[in-house]
């Protein structure tokens, strides 16, 4: 593995487009937008609109492109307290032949959420341009440890993201005042991997640190009605 290269707020490194800050732009309204999903998801279960099951799986498709949200903990996300936030935004190689596997593994992985404690929600969407992004909505820091940790997650980022994306790039970061209040995601910190054309290579990898948000409070109980 080469050493980790860390960037400064704005530092773009042209060998590495992944790195360009422009990217944050549409990168924060995407998650915006699927951080929206959730908030109508559970505003419709406090309405009494519809029932959600923990780890339910919802599938559907926004012209032809596939969207996916599994609620692990409806309760959870309701609750007015700060939570933290993993974006992954990947730039695939357009390999079919890697496809089934990746497919295999969201599987597997979505189902591991019920052995993480912490985890909230997942998100994923597929994009036009051949790039796909996830959104887990979680509660502590130390949750993505676990799962990092986790053998199919170590499968999932060392195996078979070299061969299926070309580059991937992960945002860190905190909803202040929870899933259903009106803030934004601050993001605080991203991780970027390049595996160039040579996936049995090294990937490049560098991480950029930005601003601090406040501290994450105490969690309190759900909206009331």
């Amino acid at each position: 593995m080469n050493a980790v290269v860390h960037l400064a707020a704005t530092e773009f490194s042209p060998e590495h487009p992944c790195t360009d800050p422009s990217l944050y732009e549409a990168d924060e309204q995407l998650l915006a937008y699927m951080l929206q999903d959730l908030r109508a998801l559970i505003r419709r279960r406090h309405n009494g609109e519809l029932e959600l099951a923990p780890y339910e799986v919802l599938t559907w498709s926004v012209h032809g492109l596939a969207r996916t949200q599994v609620i692990c903990d409806p309760n959870g996300l309701a609750e007015q307290r700060d939570v933290c936030i993993v974006g992954f935004f990947g730039e695939r190689r357009g390999n079919p032949e890697t496809q089934p596997r990746i497919d295999w593994l969201e599987s597997a992985l979505r189902d591991e959420f019920r052995h993480v404690p912490g985890v909230l929600s997942y998100s994923s969407i597929e994009l036009f341009d051949d790039y796909w992004a996830n959104l887990v909505v979680h509660t502590a820091e130390q949750d993505r440890e676990v799962w990092r940790n986790r053998e199919l997650h170590r499968e999932a980022a060392e195996d078979a993201s070299p061969a299926h994306y070309r580059s991937v790039r992960i945002h860190h970061g905190v909803v202040i005042g929870g899933v259903c209040s009106s803030n934004t995601i601050r993001l605080v910190r991203t991780k970027y991997w390049d595996y160039g054309d040579d996936p049995a290579q090294p990937p490049w990898t560098a991480e950029r640190g930005l601003a601090a948000p406040a501290s994450l409070t105490t969690p309190t109980p759900p909206v009331p009605a």
